[in-house]
């Protein structure tokens, strides 16, 4: 399997526990009074969907990549050490 495969895994991972917690105190904030358990339980597993897709988004573009510092490295190169430079 490929390493843009195992950084969306890792990156969706991320973004289900960070979704579930921001779903989590979005209830805190609203009150458990005024809802039912289900539409507690459809606003926290929307929030941890959401979050699921964004890491999985944010992780096959490279963030939670390993070798980002190698690429960081070759980005901070100048043209002129390029030998594809006429």
């Amino acid at each position: 399997m490929s390493k843009e495969f195992w950084s969306a895994v890792n990156g969706s991972g991320v973004g289900v526990i960070i979704g579930s917690a921001f779903g989590i105190v979005t209830l805190g904030t609203m009150g458990f009074d005024r809802i039912t358990l289900y539409q507690g339980t459809l606003l926290v597993s929307c929030a941890m969907f959401g979050g699921f897709l964004f890491g999985a988004l944010i992780g096959v573009t490279g963030a939670f990549r390993k070798n980002s510092v190698e690429l960081r490295v070759n980005a901070r190169r100048s043209t002129f050490d390029s030998p594809k430079v006429a």
